[in-house]
């Protein structure tokens, strides 16, 4: 049967007529208004953020270095963030079973009360005797149970008067060793104020080499036991573990498994050696970094940690002026102690970094540099440009898209909650647009996009669009600085950076 021509035209007519419908119960996406950010940016404005920035080493490896003169030395510093203590097992361990804990509980509570953080290094050897927990730091009551070892100075033997050194792969000696981790892991691997435990059991002052001491060869075996024993009990302190650790091993294919163990069971890596005297000859092109193909792998998945030759040998030797006669000078190509610094920065991705000396003087001698180093270390983030729909309507989604430059060394590691707000006469609103992960690396391009749902009785008028990346990990918002101009930042870290209409209802098209 035919259908009927006035029929016909009616269908036509609901049909022709149906996108108006359609677009009045769904319009169509609106064109977005993209806000250059960039005029904005500032580069030079110090910002002190969480998880990453400088350290103190106290005490380092005897009770007596780096002593803290005056509290403000570290209070006042910019972007202090821990203090660094590395430390003999003797010191906590005088007799079996026994644990003097106030030796480092002391700095801990002090410290910590001011806001910053402690990580850890307890090492089994050292290589001086002005003390007996020097001497012995594997403690002596281990020696007097039976364990294995010897006193050593630079491979030969030596009297009693010598440091001792155990032997690492003995029984009784891992024994003792394992408990003593079991209990310090008991105390400390779930305090929050933990930065991360290095694995310093193994080697002259944890390093894992015996170069000062024994010369012996600790093999793959022995070395990935030791790592297994601090995974064993840190189940939630980060773990690092200094390069020297994997290096020591003569055989690069036994290197390769010891690294990728480590890498497999989430520890990341620090370099001891930055600026010794005896690295510039081999390693200047590389601003003496020695194993930057491990940091390479590490920085993407955690933070890695530097740390520079102590600050007044490498002074000493004329290392960081670089005068004439000095290694930095033969063999650093025109670079300076800073230049080093910052190309070794660069290469080993580092979050956290230590200038490994008297804080008052370090800073007094680099006031710049300080600043510097502490933007550069970790992320360091630009927002570059935002895009929004230059109306945006109660009850419906918004497109919402920010990209971002970071201009650091590394992704921020933590879960920091990107929040967008709107501002007006009588209205305010805030929404998560994203959160920062280990994608945010530097020179990747970094996009964030969503959908804001808005409110259906947010007010209608003239809004200011701000940003913020906020830190909740301690229970508590942090605002995280964006490196954008001061005159943009809101008291409560937000950045305003743009304005919207907001319409209350639903705009049909015609």
């Amino acid at each position: 049967m035919k259908t009927p021509r006035r029929l016909r035209r009616l269908i036509t007519c609901a049909l022709a007529a149906l996108p108006l419908f359609l677009t009045a119960a769904t319009p169509p996406a609106a064109p977005l208004v993209a806000h250059d950010l960039t005029a904005w940016h500032d580069a030079t404005r110090v910002l002190v953020n969480p998880h990453k920035g400088w350290y103190h080493h106290y005490p380092d490896n005897h009770p007596d270095k780096y002593r803290i003169a005056r509290d403000t030395d570290l209070l006042e510093f910019p972007g202090m963030d821990h203090v660094y203590l590395r430390l003999a097992w003797a010191y906590l361990e005088p007799q079996e079973g026994q644990f003097n804990w106030a030796v480092i509980d002391r700095i801990i509570e002090k410290w910590t009360a001011h806001g910053l953080g402690i990580s850890f290094r307890i090492s089994c050897k050292e290589t001086s005797t002005d003390r007996v927990e020097q001497q012995f730091a594997t403690p002596r009551w281990v020696m007097e149970a039976g364990a294995k070892g010897g006193y050593y100075r630079r491979g030969e033997a030596v009297g009693p008067d010598g440091p001792w050194e155990p032997r690492f792969d003995d029984p009784l000696f891992l024994v003792k060793l394992e408990r003593f981790l079991a209990a310090f892991a008991t105390r400390y691997d779930r305090q929050p104020w933990v930065r991360y435990v290095d694995i310093g059991s193994i080697g002259d002052w944890g390093e894992g080499h015996t170069s000062s001491g024994s010369q012996q060869t600790l093999s793959l075996a022995v070395r990935q036991l030791h790592v297994d024993l601090h995974l064993k009990y840190f189940k939630r302190a980060p773990l690092v573990i200094s390069d020297d650790f994997v290096y020591a091993l003569k055989d690069p294919g036994e290197r390769e498994i010891l690294h990728r163990h480590i890498l497999t069971n989430g520890i990341s890596y620090r370099d001891d050696s930055i600026m010794v005297n005896g690295y510039f000859s081999s390693t200047s092109d590389r601003f003496t970094v020695r194993s930057p193909e491990y940091f390479a792998d590490a920085y993407r998945l955690t933070p890695t940690v530097f740390e520079l030759e102590h600050y007044g040998k490498v002074k000493e030797l004329g290392n960081w002026e670089v005068r004439p006669e000095s290694a930095a000078a033969k063999f650093g190509r025109g670079k300076t102690g800073p230049d080093f610094f910052r190309g070794a920065l660069e290469l080993l991705h580092a979050t956290y970094i230590g200038y490994h000396g008297d804080a008052r003087e370090w800073l007094a001698d680099n006031p710049g540099l300080t600043r510097e180093l502490l933007n550069r270390c970790g992320y360091w983030l630009f927002p570059v440009a935002l895009e929004l729909p230059a109306t945006l309507v109660a009850g419906a989604t918004a497109p919402f898209r920010l990209t971002i430059d970071n201009r650091g060394v590394a992704p921020p590691y933590q879960l920091y909650e990107l929040r967008v707000r709107l501002s007006g006469d009588h209205a305010s609103w805030i929404a998560v647009a994203g959160r920062s992960d280990k994608t945010w690396l530097p020179g990747a391009s970094i996009v964030v996009q969503n959908q804001l749902a808005l409110p259906a009785d947010l007010k209608r008028g003239r809004y200011a669009v701000s940003l913020g990346l906020f830190d909740s990990s301690s229970g508590k918002d942090r605002p995280v600085e964006l490196a954008l101009k001061a005159t943009r930042r809101e008291a409560d870290g937000y950045y305003r950076v743009a304005e919207v209409e907001v319409s209350s209802t639903l705009i049909s098209q015609p």
